[in-house]
């Protein structure tokens, strides 16, 4: 009569290593869909990154073309770019506005009397203007015609002598060019009469 043989504890010690190897299909599909959800929140991470990225970059476009605008403003105000028309900054398009109102000073006491008319003769309180620029992305570019404080954008203001040339190959410029030194004698007119029309 033959004895039943039975496992030995080293073939239950191989069988069960070898059914610790495999993954069942429930921890296969749950690893899948661990790895999407990484892969997506990764991927909406960097593109929220380049998007930010992207509009830091317009901003600084916009602060940097009002800056060359303000400059070209103090040197010569007759060759301002169109305002109607776009203007193209590396790969962006912005619009941008030009606001020129006088300013009321109030002083402790009045500045002495000076001819104030000529050129160098100093500061003539009448003549300051307050200028400002505003430049924002353009509709081509993803921004709007108008303006609008979602867009990239940026402001720049300045307390401006039309007559005090901060560059001095500014006033040769103006009158070297085709009727330059009319419009310098409109200006003296014009902040004369102003000046007048003040006191």
């Amino acid at each position: 009569m033959l004895s039943s043989i039975t496992p030995t504890r080293s073939h239950q010690q191989i069988h069960r290593k070898a059914s610790r190897r495999g993954t069942t299909l429930i921890e296969a599909v749950l690893a899948t869909v661990l790895l999407g959800m990484v892969g997506a929140t990764l991927a909406s991470a960097v593109a929220f990154m380049s998007a930010s990225q992207r509009r830091m970059q317009q901003r600084l476009g916009a602060a940097e073309l009002a800056n060359r605008l303000m400059l070209q403003y103090i040197d010569d105000q007759d060759a301002m770019p169109n305002k109607s028309l776009p203007i193209e900054y590396d790969i962006d398009t912005y619009r941008w506005t030009l606001d020129v109102n006088p300013v009321e000073f109030s002083m402790a006491q009045p500045p002495p009397e000076t001819d104030t008319t000529a050129l160098g003769s100093g500061i003539n309180f009448d003549r300051i203007r307050l200028v400002s620029i505003r430049v924002w992305l353009d509709e081509s570019s993803g921004g709007a015609r108008g303006f609008s404080t979602e867009l990239p954008n940026s402001q720049l203001t300045r307390l401006i002598d039309p007559l005090a040339f901060s560059n001095p190959d500014s006033l040769q410029t103006m009158i070297d060019s085709p009727g330059g030194i009319e419009r310098l004698f409109e200006r003296l007119m014009e902040m004369d009469a102003t000046s007048g029309g003040s006191q």
